[in-house]
């Protein structure tokens, strides 16, 4: 019962409880995981606390160098990757956007143009707002996307009202 405390504590103060909250988590799901990894088995008492929440914090660094390897990938292949080289400091400096970039350009391209891109781009606007904090490198991007047909916002404040 300690052991579960320590990991409900780790997990919160790893800045994961708002994901367990809106997850659900639950018990047997906790004690399921840590059943599971017999990483710490033969440690018991603050060792086993101590084990368990190293092993924790050893899975969230993974996690989140995954995270970013998924990251730099959505920046640098596909569409996306096609597009950053066009203005490649605009997307090295908001790569929060590639994913975002992507699927609103699978929405323009598949799903109903200029209007289902919209959706995406309102859906993930503080993603796409650091465009606009890197004004400079990006206006590249919207220049070129003009040229297209595809008009976006031409400043932070023009975007969020256009996505109330």
């Amino acid at each position: 019962m300690a052991l579960r405390k320590l990991v409900v504590l780790a997990l919160a103060a790893l800045g994961l409880s708002a994901d367990m909250e809106s997850a659900a988590v639950s018990d047997a799901q906790i004690n399921g995981a840590l059943l599971d990894d017999d990483t710490c088995a033969a440690a018991s008492g603050d060792d086993a606390a101590r084990c368990a929440l190293q092993a924790l914090q050893m899975k969230s660094e993974k996690l989140a160098t995954e995270e970013d390897d998924e990251a730099q990938n959505a920046c640098t292949s596909g569409l996306v990757g096609q597009i950053r080289s066009f203005a490649p400091g605009c997307i090295n400096a908001c790569p929060q956007a590639c994913g975002p970039l992507g699927s609103a350009i699978t929405a323009y391209m598949a799903h109903g143009g200029q209007a289902a891109a919209k959706k995406v781009i309102c859906a993930h606007k503080s993603q796409f707002a650091c465009a606009y904090d890197h004004w400079g490198a990006c206006k590249t991007l919207a220049d070129k996307a003009a040229g297209f047909g595809f008009q976006l916002p031409r400043s932070k404040g023009s975007l969020y009202s256009q996505c109330r």
